[in-house]
């Protein structure tokens, strides 16, 4: 049989050894026809093969990231970026410029990662400062960690948001002294503003999803986990996602995890309507708690600058219990958001109240994010085979390790725990690794370096902050890939290069092997190949 596409390399990354090998990979339609090492690829070729040679830039599997919000991404690739700010009239500048070089002179005004920890005066922002440049405008600005909203007072015009509007359950709407609301809404607050602010259109969406794609593409991303609940429903239609599929338009997996508390006997009817080779709905997710940052992680021991604060209990967590048995019982893998350790004990204490009630099966539930974890629940993570589903870049929150908010807030004992992967890693023997994007940008070799190294963009701490929770660069490849489809049930269609699976290929710019680790953050791909076609090449 002869190949479409032959990828020849001398640094070819399988996702199965630890080291690369120089061969080649052999496509034929979609799916991988041979890998081999060391041998010459002339017999998989005829005058119709495209060969392509690389040399030493490393050839591997796509990037499957396995956490992502699909349309908030998408409207991330779109809109302004805030990260950068360093004070409130700053930030508000920066979306004026952005919003003068739109052509859309209408509607909602959107941005993304303003947060006041990185402004000169770390001061929460107000309506004021967005009212001077659009006062009829309405403006929502997510805040970097995505768990709240800077908006004006005419988006809180449209939500109909005053002095009189009551406190919101599991979220809080910021006031000045005489009750009046700033501009600030955090956690189940924040939705007041999406609700409106995030009303797509069909058109609307499959536009904001074409964006995320190119973007994707040009990452070697080929497949990615669409975690999909906010604090207003779910983003993300998934009648559009399959009417994309079918026209031809997905040029990275989706596997989409709707609300765990909705409807599990309509996400079984979704996943029978409209699963395919690129679209798939087998997860259903729901939030545990907030972050660390701003005490809304739950944590076991108080926080060290807020003495009695051991983060709020969201006023759902009785139902995500009840919800997580009737999950596995139906076949669905369940994602648990935790950030903290308390959380992530709960996590555990449902998914172990599944499988008593219901017995092991096919599930493989994750908790996302585990950024602390008390050393009595390892065990419990691989007893219930559960897979932590972690991103790398959200440990280098700051520029510098000197501004890490993490000593400050748990404590320097409590803080070099955090984002523990090689001990999570030991414990469930894999991990899923992904961005969190838009709370991070979906760059993959963000995520690699911070993985391997474990440093701040300042180098910073020396040797890695808490070295021994360090991966390799082995590692980090192989759960970007392999890890993270065995964690949506397709390693054996997904992952690594080997004959019969699905020719989702990147290539990239160097030998990752053969550089220095600092020089990880900065590579490029090169070409990408989805479902056996070239989709990208530099």
């Amino acid at each position: 049989m002869k190949a479409n596409l032959i990828i020849k390399s001398n640094c070819i990354f399988d996702s199965i050894d630890e080291k690369p090998f120089s061969g080649f990979v052999a496509v034929k339609d979609n799916k991988i026809l041979a890998v081999e090492k060391n041998s010459d690829f002339s017999g998989y070729a005829d005058e119709n093969t495209i060969i392509k040679e690389f040399g030493d830039n490393t050839v591997m599997a796509g990037f499957h990231d396995s956490h992502t919000h699909l349309i908030m991404g998408g409207l991330f690739k779109t809109y302004v970026n805030l990260a950068d700010a360093k004070s409130e009239e700053e930030a508000a500048l920066m979306v004026k410029e952005a919003a003068d070089k739109d052509p859309n002179k209408e509607g909602w005004v959107r941005g993304f990662s303003w947060y006041h920890v990185f402004w000169d005066n770390r001061q929460m922002p107000t309506y004021a400062s967005l009212d001077k440049y659009f006062p009829d405008r309405p403006v929502c600005l997510l805040h970097a960690e995505a768990h709240g909203a800077w908006v004006n007072s005419a988006a809180m015009k449209i939500m109909g948001l005053t002095k009189n509007t009551p406190d919101i359950e599991d979220g809080t709407i910021i006031r000045d002294e005489e009750g009046n609301p700033t501009g600030v809404l955090l956690e189940a607050a924040t939705g007041l503003a999406t609700k409106y602010a995030f009303d797509f259109t069909p058109e609307e969406e499959r536009t904001i999803i074409l964006s995320f794609m190119e973007a994707a593409k040009k990452l070697g991303i080929t497949s990615i986990n669409d975690v999909q609940p906010y604090y207003h429903g779910n983003m993300g239609n998934l009648k559009v996602y399959s009417q994309m599929d079918k026209a031809g338009e997905l040029t990275a997996r989706v596997h989409a995890a709707p609300d765990l508390l909705g409807d599990l006997d309509k996400v079984l009817e979704d996943r029978e309507k409209y699963s395919s080779d690129k679209l798939r709905i087998d997860h259903v997710k729901q939030f545990l708690d907030g972050v660390i940052t701003t005490h809304t992680a739950l944590v076991l021991e108080e926080y060290t600058d807020a003495p009695g604060n051991f983060g709020e209990d969201p006023s759902n967590l009785g139902a995500i219990g009840k919800a997580v048995p009737e999950a596995h019982k139906r076949g669905l893998s369940v994602k648990l958001h935790s950030c903290g350790d308390r959380s992530a004990r709960y996590a555990l204490d449902y998914i172990e109240t599944a499988i008593d009630k219901y017995g092991k099966n096919k599930c493989r539930h994750a908790i996302e994010h585990l950024e602390l974890v008390s050393d009595d629940d390892f065990d419990r993570i691989k007893e219930f085979g559960v897979i932590p589903s972690v991103q790398p870049e959200h440990l280098a929150l700051t520029q510098t390790f000197a501004a890490n908010p993490y000593p400050e807030v748990l404590g320097k004992e409590r803080a070099d725990k955090t984002f523990p992967y090689r001990s999570l890693y030991n414990a469930a023997g894999v991990l899923a690794i992904g961005s969190d994007c838009p709370v991070v940008d979906n760059d993959p070799f963000l995520e690699i370096f911070r993985g391997v190294t474990r440093v701040h963009n300042d180098g910073m701490p020396e040797g890695g902050w808490t070295p021994s929770e360090k991966l390799t660069l082995s590692e980090m490849l192989k759960f970007y890939t392999y890890g993270s489809a065995y964690g949506v049930l397709r390693e054996d269609e997904l992952g690594s290069l080997s004959e019969g699976k699905f020719a989702d290929i990147v290539v990239l710019d160097k030998d990752l092997f053969a550089i220095p680790e600092k020089d990880l953050i900065s590579r490029k791909v090169i070409m990408t190949v989805m479902d056996g076609n070239i989709i990208y090449e530099a």
